[in-house]
């Protein structure tokens, strides 16, 4: 693997880099990792720029094709392939430069779900695997290269909403119960090596978007499908056990027309995404 290393370190400054700049954030564009900047302060020249580019390259030189990235504490877990057949995991450190790829004990399924976490008391970077047809859990320890099957489970009844972000060393995720649809909070602690109960989200909606805050709090984003008004709610209070919320912003959303261009041919693919990003006067 090969990272403009340089540039990256200008612009992050610091390899936790997530605390420091809280105006820069990781971002897929075409299946490549980059360092995206948002300006949301200067009221005349709003903007969104691209500050750097990741540049990982496999045994054969080619780039690698990434479809999901995760962060912690300044490592980046990278989902690479097209299929299950192709599909590999590989740790970075964007300061430098050097890959870690991590073999499976059994082949990557494309739609298995990943998590970077590390243990508090010896601070060994560990990688969780959710197997994607069973919900069966693997533990990849970075410091030994070996994989392990924990005593815990995720069980069948619930299902992954989106991939999970990381909040002081653990990972958390919006997961559904798949009889009721209820939605809750779920925490891995990568120190006990186990989920935490169920948490409480402070609604239950159709589109529910989960980040974090400097690694510090987690954020939570709702929009009801049957209304243009956007809730955000900010834990006060972040345990693998235990969580507590306050609203931090409710806005009303404008609607907007889209016109397609019916000319671009059979082979134009219309893909609907919306990134929010959340700023400070």
């Amino acid at each position: 693997m090969r990272s403009t290393c340089k540039k990256w370190n200008v612009l992050t400054k610091d390899q936790r880099f997530a605390k420091k700049r809280g105006k820069e954030f990781l971002m897929i564009m075409n299946h490549r990792v980059y360092l995206i900047g948002v300006n949301l302060h200067d009221n005349i020249d709003l903007s969104i720029k691209c500050k750097g580019k990741l540049i990982s390259r496999d045994k054969t030189g080619e780039e690698l094709y990434v479809s999901r990235v995760f962060h912690c504490n300044g490592l980046l877990l990278c989902v690479s392939g097209k299929t299950s057949h192709d599909t590999r995991l590989v740790v970075c450190n964007p300061y430098l430069g050097k890959p870690k790829w991590v073999k499976p004990k059994n082949n990557y399924g494309i739609l298995d779900k990943f998590a970077l976490g590390y243990d508090k008391l010896c601070g060994s970077y560990k990688i969780l695997r959710i197997y994607d047809f069973d919900n069966k859990l693997e533990i990849y320890e970075l410091s030994s290269n070996s994989w392990m099957i924990p005593s815990d489970t995720f069980g069948r009844d619930k299902e992954c909403m989106q991939h999970g972000v990381s909040s002081k060393g653990n990972t958390y995720w919006c997961a559904r119960d798949k009889e009721s649809q209820y939605c809750n909070l779920f925490c891995f602690d990568f120190t006990r090596e186990r989920f935490g109960p169920r948490l409480p989200l402070p609604f239950n909606g159709t589109y529910v978007s989960l980040s974090t805050v400097k690694e510090e709090q987690l954020t939570v984003l709702l929009q009801p499908s049957d209304k243009s008004e956007i809730e955000i709610w900010v834990t006060n209070k972040i345990e693998p056990d235990e969580v507590s919320w306050s609203i931090f912003l409710k806005v009303e959303m404008n609607k907007f027309a889209v016109v397609f261009d019916k000319d671009k041919g059979k082979g134009f693919k219309t893909i609907y995404n919306i990134a929010y990003v959340i700023g400070e006067n």
